[in-house]
């Protein structure tokens, strides 16, 4: 069993797949300052409470960098495995990009799934809505071409709790059923699920202008909140960045690159 890791700046996302199938997935939050005796019996916990084996092997992608020696560690000293690191070189792609390591390994990861869809225009486009909103370019048989990064809704709703005195914390968790609010809660709600679905849309529309129709995939914690208002998503896939690392892990071990 694989079981595959990406640790984003505000959640890190945990699936342990057997083959093809996806046993278990869980969200924990991140924390930089989290150490290696504390994940260990963080995974111990949560393999025991799902009543599962140990895995047979790891993957970790990771946009913080202090957190991937300490995963290291835990998982050596739980499981007597050390999970390939992402980056670059590993996916498979082609970087079409001045620095190639600039790019997030998240944003790798998902580009690799999308590309699994198969998709006949053989170009994608994918939105990942977590700490940034981030558009990437990918085009078949395995070319990213770039992409653009926007702050989350969440992050904005948290700057403007923190930086005004009178504007609320907010529930984004549903589409508000107008634009115009009646009240600064639904007046925020408004900007932060409807504004953010223009944002997408618009972002999505200028991508295609410029690269030609594509299959366009959405990705992320917020993805299901703005699909019902979102003209351009054409797939949700809560699991892209699992799938995509599992495609990566066996890709790897087809190579002789795993350890």
């Amino acid at each position: 069993m694989l079981l595959a890791i990406d640790v984003g700046n505000t959640a890190t996302i945990l699936g342990l797949w057997d083959g093809g199938h996806l046993l278990e997935r869980w969200r924990i939050a991140t924390d930089p300052m989290r150490m290696e005796s504390e994940y260990a019996v963080l995974l111990r916990e949560l393999f025991a409470m799902a009543q599962l084996s140990s895995p047979d092997a790891a993957i970790v992608s990771s946009v913080v960098p202090p957190i991937e020696h300490e995963l290291d560690l835990a998982l050596s000293r739980l499981f007597g495995i050390h999970p390939l690191q992402v980056d670059a070189r590993s996916t498979g792609l082609a970087v079409d990009l001045e620095n190639p390591d600039e790019v997030g390994a998240d944003r790798l990861v998902n580009s690799v799934a999308a590309l699994a869809y198969n998709d006949p225009r053989g170009r994608y486009v994918v939105v990942d809505f977590g700490t940034a909103t981030t558009f990437d370019l990918v085009e078949a048989p395995g070319v990213y071409r770039g992409g653009a990064i926007a702050p989350g809704p969440r992050t904005a709703a948290e700057a403007l709790s923190l930086r005004t005195a009178k504007l609320p914390r907010v529930d984004l968790s549903r589409p508000p059923e107008q634009a115009v609010g009646r009240s600064t809660v639904q007046a925020l709600q408004s900007g932060l699920v409807l504004g953010y679905a223009a944002l997408v849309d618009g972002m999505v529309r200028r991508f295609l202008r410029e690269a030609g129709e594509a299959l366009v995939i959405a990705t992320g914690g917020f993805a299901r909140t703005v699909e019902p208002v979102c003209e351009t998503l054409a797939i949700v896939d809560d699991d892209l960045t699992l799938k995509g690392l599992r495609i990566i892990w066996e890709k790897s071990t087809q190579h002789g690159r795993a350890t």
